[in-house]
């Protein structure tokens, strides 16, 4: 699961297009949104009709039962604007989506067992997915310890200033402190990123002043001096240390697609920051589990 205790951070936007990353690598991805803002689902193109609904995690949380979670998937809506036909992104990733009363599940938190119920709506059918990404909102709510009791592992989500650095660290520590209280004694923070990077003064000041424990876990995009070709005829690009601050990516999420759709210059480098960033990803991955 991806999460920060300060919102703001960009967190929705780091899982919708490391999902997407992901898929162009030939993963098969299945994204939860355990917000009740939505805005993962709208960003993977579903729109919450009234005349047209559709079941959510909201009704997979309430429902309480193992193996539900199967009954509330959706593809992920991104078609070619050329053909119609679903994106080779979109084939590879499916979504629980979430709608705004899912903050009705935040009242069923004492109830007992309560907060493993997304983790009993993912048994059984999931083991086809090579990732599942859960994306949370900015708090230490019932919401979020759902997730947490289902997931493998936490990824930070921060930008590197007071605030955001400060969120991060407490929810570090919420980890360390309550994953066996969730059911989840194995729960661990596995990995930070570090996003909307600037290279300022302030920004490398928080950076310097991380706690050890915060800073082993940073993913850095451009070790070993990473050059990348862009297939456009230009030179070729150095990938940035971090996940930098880049309008093109603003763009995408208020257009709801990938960031691949943007076939310029500027949308190729960002989108080989996000390739590098699922690279990084994966191999943090596989190195855990071979220590594990």
């Amino acid at each position: 699961m991806f999460g920060n205790h300060k919102g703001g951070v960009g967190k929705t936007t780091v899982v919708l297009q490391l999902a997407a990353a992901l898929a162009r690598m030939g993963f098969r991805i299945l994204v939860i949104d355990m917000d009740p803002q939505a805005n993962l689902t709208r960003r993977m193109g579903l729109e919450y009709d009234e005349n047209d609904p559709f079941s959510t995690v909201s009704e997979a949380v309430k429902e309480n039962r193992e193996g539900v979670g199967a009954g509330v998937v959706l593809g992920v809506n991104w078609n070619d604007e050329r053909t119609g036909l679903p994106t080779s992104e979109a084939e590879l990733i499916d979504i629980i989506p979430a709608r705004f009363d899912l903050i009705n599940r935040e009242q069923e938190a004492g109830a007992v067992g309560a907060v493993r119920r997304l983790k009993k709506a993912l048994t059984g059918w999931t083991s086809h997915y090579d990732f599942i990404l859960i994306d949370t909102r900015p708090d230490l709510g019932h919401l979020v310890q759902l997730a947490m009791a289902a997931a493998d592992e936490v990824v930070l989500v921060f930008e590197p200033d007071y605030d955001t650095v400060a969120g991060a660290i407490r929810m570090q520590e919420f980890v360390e402190e309550h994953g066996e209280d969730l059911g989840n004694p194995k729960l661990r923070v596995g990995m930070a990123f570090v996003n909307r990077y600037d290279r300022s003064s302030e920004q490398d000041y928080q950076l310097a002043g991380l706690p050890e424990s915060l800073k082993s876990k940073l993913v850095e995009l451009d070790s070993g001096g990473a050059v990348v070709g862009l297939d456009d005829g230009g030179e070729d690009y150095r990938i940035p240390k971090y996940i930098p601050r880049i309008a093109r990516i603003k763009e995408a999420d208020g257009a709801g697609v990938s960031v691949s759709e943007y076939r310029n210059r500027k949308g190729r480098e960002t989108t080989a920051i996000f390739d590098r960033l699922a690279e990084k990803f994966v191999e943090r991955v596989i190195r855990e589990a071979e220590a594990a």
